[in-house]
């Protein structure tokens, strides 16, 4: 009786031992990290021909955001700048990418129902950080709802213009007309946008930046700084 004992006990031990790995397999299987989450989601709703990074932003984790980013790493074409020099959409959303930045719907109203970065004066010196609050600050997106291919190209150039921004074009200065131009163009430009319109407007040449405001009815940046001082020469010489 003992050794029958025995032999039952070895027995259920044996099999205890035996569904261990696959207990380990299956609890594997089951898990999976919300990056590889995201590149799933992203690769059954992107057409084949958008690449999607081999890094995504850490940083963006809603998915119509985070699609948009995406969207925005593939913009390759290259948009001429005021000094000769050229940017793309991949630049753009690289910067993001290499700078952490956090991206996030504006859900607080921190941008009176537009989008924008929060800029912070130390003396003379504009920073998108808070010296007091040490830390990476987002860029604060208007909401929008589950967009079509229109809304998500908005979106797309809407990332675009703010990316800008905080690339800090003309170095750690207050905001200018000219920036928003510039930024409003590259937007434009990557979102396929028809406003504002451009036309006939040389953001060279002193007094058309407010007439650009002018005609497109934005008050709100008629009170900026007409030129950063990176520039000012470039415009002497115009």
């Amino acid at each position: 009786m003992k050794k029958i004992i025995l032999v039952a006990l070895l027995t259920i031990t044996a099999m205890g031992i035996v569904s261990q790995p696959a207990l380990f397999v299956k609890t594997a299987e089951a898990f999976v990290s919300p990056a590889a989450a995201q590149r799933a989601a992203l690769t059954a709703q992107l057409p084949a021909n958008i690449t999607i990074p081999d890094t995504l932003p850490a940083n963006i984790q809603d998915p119509m955001l985070l699609e948009a980013w995406v969207r925005l790493y593939n913009h390759l074409e290259p948009i001429q700048l005021w000094d000769g020099s050229t940017i793309t959409g991949r630049q753009l959303a690289q910067y993001a990418l290499d700078h952490a930045l956090p991206i996030v719907w504006d859900t607080g109203h921190v941008c009176s129902g537009g989008s924008c970065s929060v800029r912070y004066c130390d003396e003379t010196v504009w920073r998108f950080d808070d010296q007091l609050h040490p830390g990476i600050k987002p860029i604060y997106i208007a909401p929008i709802a589950q967009p079509d291919a229109t809304s998500m190209q908005f979106l797309v150039g809407t990332l675009a213009h703010e990316i800008f921004h905080r690339t800090s074009p003309f170095g750690a200065v207050a905001d200018t007309k000219f920036e928003e131009y510039w930024a409003f163009r590259i937007g434009a430009a990557i979102g396929k946008n028809a406003a504002p319109n451009f036309d006939g407007i040389d953001p060279l040449i002193s007094g058309e930046l407010f007439i650009w405001l002018l005609k497109n009815r934005m008050p709100f940046y008629y009170s900026l700084p007409e030129y950063p001082a990176s520039v000012a020469a470039l415009v002497d010489a115009h």
